[in-house]
């Protein structure tokens, strides 16, 4: 099946072979609207000093708050995409807010990319409101793929955010010395002549997920992106790149998780990653072979969901995927 996120991911070696124009569409994006069955849920904005008000969602802890997290979404995903892994986590009294990051969602630039800072400083922005709210509740920053990529870049900036904590999911860090110089060279080449067609996708048959019914809820929600422009992709690409490099400067407190059956970031690319990070920074590498692309969402979510909330408990690990992690490091793959 292919979805929005599929296409945006794996567009690039399709470029490689034929630009992929002619799978292009020239789409307008428009203003997200709610359809039946698939509300739009805004709980607030973040209002941010850049100017931007961004909506978020609010899955609320029961009962006391015992961690608050910044959940930040993957490549055409928006704040819909964390209902899955709240529903596990809000019941143990972890509140999550989880907003449309710059380009996504209902963002008033929706579609449009904005850059790797914006994205980063807005994310950075919205975890210090989020402090002053929560003075004396831990906090962290939770990330999946492109999101993840972004919280790589947070830990590893000279200015990190004052959370307690990063749970990664599967980060983008396919991109710098991990990519194929052939698939940036022809990214950019199509980015030059066609920044903005549309890339459809829709002849790519990329596994992200094997829950069937969480793929068909990402592609019906109406504030998923369909068809990224090309520059869009073209900033993803180096957004990538920027957080592979940023690994080897990663130094904070960090569960990282990946599939062993992830079909968008290469196990070359997460492993070339996880071996770059500080020998002495205080990070839990956990490998998950049965899981795809989209950990929290995988019928095989029981086991790595439990372990994100032992690590949002500031317990132990019991699963014996940090182990698995040892294995897939000393594996070379």
């Amino acid at each position: 099946m292919s979805s929005p996120l599929l296409a945006s991911f794996r567009a690039i070696p399709k470029l490689a072979l034929a630009l992929a124009l002619s799978g292009c569409a020239a789409i307008p994006f428009g203003v997200p609207k709610a359809t039946p069955g698939h509300p739009i849920i805004t709980s607030g904005y973040f209002n941010l000093p850049d100017g931007a008000s961004q909506p978020y969602r609010l899955y609320p802890a029961d009962g006391k708050i015992k961690a608050v997290v910044l959940a930040l979404h993957g490549y055409t995903d928006s704040r819909d995409g964390w209902v899955i892994l709240a529903n596990y986590l809000n019941p143990h009294g972890i509140e999550i807010y989880a907003p449309d990051l710059s380009s996504f969602g209902a963002s008033k630039n929706r579609g449009y990319w904005p850059g790797t800072n914006v994205l980063v400083d807005e994310a950075r922005d919205e975890a210090i409101i989020l402090r002053a709210r929560y003075p004396h509740t831990p906090l962290y920053i939770m990330g999946e793929s492109m999101g993840g990529a972004i919280g790589v870049l947070l830990g590893a900036s000279a200015n990190p955010p004052p959370v307690d904590g990063y749970v990664l999911s599967a980060p983008a860090v396919w991109g710098g010395t991990a990519m194929d110089p052939l698939y940036k060279i022809t990214l950019r080449v199509a980015d030059f002549f066609a920044p903005g067609k549309r890339l459809t996708g829709q002849s790519l048959k990329i596994k992200a997920s094997d829950n069937l019914a969480a793929l068909i809820a990402l592609g019906e929600d109406p504030l998923t992106i369909h068809a990224p422009r090309i520059d869009n992709i073209e900033g993803l690409v180096r957004l990538m790149g920027q957080a592979q490099t940023a690994c080897s400067h990663f130094n904070q407190k960090a569960l990282f998780l990946y599939g062993g059956k992830d079909q968008l970031i290469p196990k070359q690319a997460m492993h070339t990653c996880w071996q770059a990070i500080p020998t002495k920074a205080p990070v839990t590498l956990a490998f998950y072979p049965p899981d795809y692309h989209l950990i929290p969402r995988d019928l095989e979510r029981a086991v790595p969901s439990a372990d994100i909330l032992a690590f949002l408990e500031n317990r132990g690990l019991r699963s014996n995927a940090p182990s698995q992690a040892t294995v897939f490091l000393a594996s070379g793959d």
